[in-house]
């Protein structure tokens, strides 16, 4: 079985937020403002993802922050001026050559995106790769999302398996059982954590940004690393606890990672194992777990003692035998 490092704790990493919105959709600030809330947060990179809406913010780049072009395209519903329906966000790939023009900034996109069938999200992944995007399938769990659909439809990268945004108001926010059913299912796609924050108040004592994100191990904090970075997996997502190191070294998966209560392996068909220190309550910062080579994949969850978690990117067994 080969080793192969998935995260390195001794490689920079950045933090980003790549579901929000500003008033150039429904949000309560415009984009400099949201910027800054973020930057004052410790944030590397953000996308300004409004519905329906397509930016490219080049000028708050700087050395140390960057923003990802993309949008947030939804209002596809089977039932007219009904919810439940897709959303998708969208995030601009400039590793690839697109079949067709890229969108440019405040491209407004027509809504509601017409239904055609069920095959109508297949249609709009497919527009969006066209144009140069990497797609996620968005907030599942908050759109009563068949987990078929997870089966069903093809060409996007990831799934938004917490959003924060969903959390504190209809607690709907967690999609990592789709995620795993896609996984068990062959789909070889990863799981984003994100705000889908609206308000940005610094003020507010429950606060709805900055509770969800992705930590990125990129060689550099520019638009291309950061994307190719999420296209291989290169990643994790979390709610508060941070992860540092990630590999596999002599059939084993080792993971460290901030004191936790919990370490979880998810894995498929076998179930992984699961760690606490149940007599003694002291915190978890390393486990392991031997690779069985009939598994299709594993990942972790930690957990910390507030109930908040990092989820791991799958390793794929086959591509280690």
């Amino acid at each position: 079985m080969k080793n192969i490092i998935l995260l390195d704790r001794n490689k920079p990493i950045y933090k980003g937020n790549l579901h929000l919105h500003t008033t150039w959709s429904d949000g309560r600030l415009p984009a400099a403002d949201v910027v800054r809330a973020f930057k004052e947060k410790g944030y590397h990179f953000i996308s300004l993802s409004d519905h329906d809406i397509y930016t490219r913010t080049e000028e708050f780049n700087t050395q140390d922050f960057i923003t990802l072009p993309g949008t947030e395209r939804g209002e596809l519903n089977p039932v007219p001026d009904k919810n439940p329906g897709y959303h998708f966000g969208v995030l601009d790939d400039p590793t690839v050559e697109p079949e067709q023009p890229r969108y440019e900034h405040l491209h407004a996109f027509p809504t509601p995106v017409p239904w055609v069938g069920d095959h109508s999200p297949q249609l709009l992944i497919d527009e969006l790769r066209s144009h140069g995007n990497l797609v996620v399938f968005n907030h599942p769990e908050w759109h009563l999302t068949r987990f078929e659909d997870m089966v069903k439809y093809d060409g996007f990268f990831a799934v938004e398996i917490y959003n924060h945004a969903t959390e504190w108001s209809t607690a709907s926010s967690y999609g990592a059982a789709y995620w795993d059913h896609a996984l068990q299912n062959g789909k070889r796609v990863y799981g984003i954590a994100a705000d889908d924050s609206h308000s940005h108040d610094p003020n507010w004592k429950i606060p709805e940004y900055g509770g969800g994100w992705v930590q990125v191990q990129a060689d550099s904090l520019t638009h291309s690393d950061v994307i190719r970075s999420l296209k291989k997996g290169q990643f994790y997502s979390s709610s508060g606890p941070e992860v540092y190191d990630l590999r596999v070294e002599n059939g084993r998966l080792k993971i460290e990672c901030s004191p936790c209560k919990f370490i979880m392996f998810k894995a498929f068909p076998q179930r992984g194992p699961f760690f606490g220190n149940f007599m003694s309550g002291e915190p978890l910062t390393q486990a392991m777990m031997e690779i069985e080579e009939d598994m299709t994949y594993i990942r972790v969850e930690c957990v910390d003692f507030e109930g908040n978690v990092a989820w791991t990117n799958p390793i794929f067994v086959e591509v280690l035998l």
